[in-house]
């Protein structure tokens, strides 16, 4: 009944009372689509469509959501495509049973769905047949044919249909190994059963795409798909003339967004917020456009919503690709993310701050950091014992380690090949893990060790002990202080508490760290909350502080440990990637410039070479907490952690949650052990592999025997900058060289699947701004 009255509600207000204003022309872009409402459904493929003048909505419907304590994939046999009035609320046929992602076409009276077909002794959703079936009064339907289906090692996924310039076109998500998951193929048809594949009809090559809808207005194919972004996912528009040639509108254009606002998601936890807008499908009913879409989070199920347009599904499209010229391009800000930073939206300025620019190439701390590529994270203090709360500030009495092992510590992110350690030598609740003179809030009023232990100390010596680098992390923002910025958009964030007072006590905090302990490689500021970021403003006046702050900090930094790489603050060595899942963007580059430092997460002065670092919480909070084990990531997810980072030219940081104890606790060190195991036995023994390999001439390595390869691993000498702009590898199989893998950045390094054809040799071709510095390395490993 829930769904009925939603559904009601929705004809109320389409056609009823509500009304829309026009898109009028405007000298700032706005997005014309206007959100109505939640159905509280968690439905996600779902298509609206109009026949015999009444609007009906197409349902993907997975039973499992139907069945208390069910789990995804459960029951998929009984998922079925259905039909439903939107007027009554209704169910009119269920048109198909045993299938999922289904997508509607209205062509001639009669409307077709077509969808992907579970068959019999599959696991779920390995989709490869993609089944059609029509009807002409939405209750007698047509035996269903198989219309399509998949290649070698390819599963289906979503699809969608339209009736094109002269033939009818299917679009379908495909996980085709050639390219990263997910990308979209395009077929033509002259009857809707006989499929036949365009030449070089592809989207989304190098980047994930998924949850399509395909549109033919006004000679453009328009295609809608879900964008992966910093804080979650977006749905977007591209459009072509051939399907081949594909122009996307802009970034800060995104079709539907998502509003992290947004709680109570059907079936996850209420506290969860909105992170995803995905699946959109529209139609023309009663001058104007109604969109459905889904919300949630991307994980158990949707969160059905509706949205309107004044308008045809034309002038829709083609509003977004409107005034070109004028588009912004400091990304959006898409949401909340805290405590992450948030991106930069339309509204910040440079200011008049002087430029900190960097060559084009590493300083020698940025290249040994670079070359490190693996380092560990260590959250430990108070929110150990607080189920990962930081943002409170516990009594010091908490804290009692009676256990600490600082050397187990170190020898687990051994045990994954880390090179460097990061501790949290002080989070946003201000406690130190030294005994600082600056304040009581530290371990010398902790019980463990009677107020006479240093966590900081005895971290250090592990980390001499066992050869890898130390690093801190310390807070600027500090609650017991309580002095830190709010949690606005990077360019509008506020001061919270006296920073003048406060400033004085962290730099004396940070000259204890930086000259008590030795030499410490890596230091880890935090931009969230932070009152020292080079655009906090004061809460009364609206002025910032500028950057005077933070640069005081990296000139004592500079002072005390020249030796070592920064990360974050108004003067960093080294940038966050934009995610804490383990991911960097690619194409990655490690130039900053005057145009595209918002998205690179550092502020406007800052310009040349930075480096990416993207960095992972291994439970599903940064600190240790009672009954987390399950939580805790698998190997295989570490796996696409490493190749979605490492495998793309950047950095990153795994971390590690010593519990209350103090010691980081079997499942987790088995755990972090395996992936080390992992990552050795996948990149261990290569195919075959060349060292300094001169670029202007293809390449061709060979081995004994056909073999198929699995992974190709390229390095550039990035002592001398990032120069790579493609790169090609062809295998040599049934006498012709065929492709296997492509790209359009290498940097540090480069880790990408390849399509798995028997050969004995493959040739490698690379297009470079400067082709007379010779790659570094270049190696192939078996599948």
């Amino acid at each position: 009944m829930k769904r009925k009255n939603g559904l009601q509600w929705i004809y109320l207000l389409c056609f009823g009372i509500l009304t829309v204003s026009g898109v009028t022309a405007q000298d700032t872009w706005k997005n014309p689509i206007a959100k109505q409402g939640r159905l509280g459904s968690p439905l996600v493929e779902s298509s609206p469509f109009v026949f015999n003048d009444r609007l009906y909505l197409m349902e993907s419907n997975q039973r499992f959501w139907d069945v208390k304590g069910a789990k995804p994939g459960d029951h998929f046999h009984e998922d079925e495509i259905r039909i439903r009035d939107v007027e009554t609320g209704k169910l009119v046929s269920v048109a198909l049973k045993n299938h999922g992602f289904g997508t509607v076409l209205v062509y001639n009276n009669t409307v077709y769905l077509f969808a992907g077909n579970y068959g019999e002794g599959k696991p779920w959703r390995q989709m490869t047949e993609i089944t059609m079936t029509s009807s002409s009064d939405l209750k007698n339907w047509s035996k269903p044919v198989t219309v399509l289906k998949a290649n070698p090692k390819e599963f289906f996924f979503n699809t969608a249909v339209c009736r094109g310039k002269d033939k009818f076109i299917l679009l379908y998500e495909t996980n085709d190994p050639t390219w990263k998951p997910f990308t979209f193929r395009y077929v033509a048809s002259d009857d809707l059963v006989n499929w036949k594949e365009i030449p070089d009809a592809v989207y989304g090559k190098e980047k994930y795409v998924g949850g399509p809808a395909l549109y033919y207005e006004g000679e453009w194919y328009y295609t809608l798909y879900l964008e992966h972004i910093k804080m979650g996912y977006e749905t977007r528009i591209t459009r072509s003339k051939d399907l081949v040639h594909w122009e996307d509108a802009p970034a800060s254009r995104p079709f539907v967004t998502f509003d992290p606002s947004v709680r109570n998601i059907p079936l996850i936890d209420p506290g969860i917020p909105e992170s995803n807008a995905s699946d959109v499908e529209l139609c023309y009913y009663k001058g104007q456009t109604i969109l459905y879409f889904t919300g949630s989070d991307q994980t158990t199920a949707g969160d059905l919503q509706w949205a309107t347009y004044k308008g045809t599904p034309r002038e829709l499209f083609e509003h977004f690709f409107a005034d070109m010229s004028t588009v912004n391009k400091t990304p959006v800000h898409q949401g909340n993310w805290t405590p992450v930073l948030i991106a930069p939206d339309g509204d910040v300025t440079k200011e008049n701050a002087p430029l900190f620019r960097h060559a084009d190439k590493p300083t020698p701390q940025q290249l040994k950091f670079q070359q490190r590529q693996l380092g560990a994270f260590i959250h430990f203090g108070p929110a150990t014992y607080t189920a990962s709360d930081f943002m409170t500030v516990p009594d010091a009495s908490v804290f009692n380690p009676v256990k600490l092992d600082a050397e187990q510590w170190v020898k687990t992110a051994v045990s994954f090949g880390a090179k460097h350690v990061v501790l949290t030598a002080k989070h946003h609740n201000g406690f130190c893990l030294w005994p600082t003179k600056t304040t009581d809030y530290s371990v010398k009023k902790s019980p463990w060790k009677n107020g006479q232990g240093d966590v900081v100390a005895e971290f250090v010596a592990a980390c001499r002990k066992y050869g890898v680098k130390p690093g801190l992390y310390v807070s600027g923002g500090d609650k017991n202080e309580n002095c830190t910025s709010t949690p606005d958009p990077m360019g509008k964030r506020k001061i919270v508490g006296d920073v003048n007072s406060y400033f004085t006590r962290f730099v004396e905090q940070l000259r204890e760290l930086l000259t008590n302990y030795g030499q410490i490689d890596y230091l880890w500021f935090d931009g969230a909350y932070d009152p020292f970021g080079w655009d906090v403003m004061d809460g009364k006046t609206m002025r910032r502080l500028g950057t005077g702050y933070g640069d005081a900090i990296r000139t004592m930094v500079n002072n005390l440990q020249p030796q070592a790489v920064v990360m974050g603050g108004t003067r960093p060595d080294v940038r966050w990637s934009g995610s804490e899942q383990g991911w960097a963007d690619y194409p990655l580059s490690n130039l900053v410039t005057g145009q595209n430092w918002s998205s690179m997460w550092v502020g406007p002065e800052n310009t040349g070479w930075l480096p990416a670092e993207a960095n992972i919480h291994t439970r599903d909070k940064w600190f240790w907490y009672p009954d987390s084990d399950k939580t805790l990531r698998s190997v295989n997810f570490l796996m696409k952690v490493y190749l979605e980072s490492i495998g793309r030219g950047a950095n990153l940081l795994i971390n590690m949650t010593p519990d209350t104890s103090g010691i980081i606790v079997a499942a987790e060190q088995q755990r972090l052990a395996d992936f080390g195991k992992k990552i050795k036995t996948t990149f261990g023994s290569p195919l075959s592999t060349l060292s300094s390999i001169p670029i202007d001439e293809e390449r061709v390595i060979s081995w004994k025997g056909k073999k198929k390869p699995g992974w190709l691993e390229l390095e550039e000498d990035i002592a001398k900058g990032q120069h790579i702009q493609l790169y090609k590898l062809d295998a040599w199989a049934e006498g012709a060289w065929k492709e296997i893998a492509s790209g359009s950045s290498v940097g540090r390094k480069r880790i990408q699947a390849v399509v798995p054809v028997e050969t004995d040799k493959v040739r490698l071709r690379v297009t470079s701004k400067q082709p007379g510095i010779p790659l570094l390395r270049l190696a192939v490993y078996a599948l």
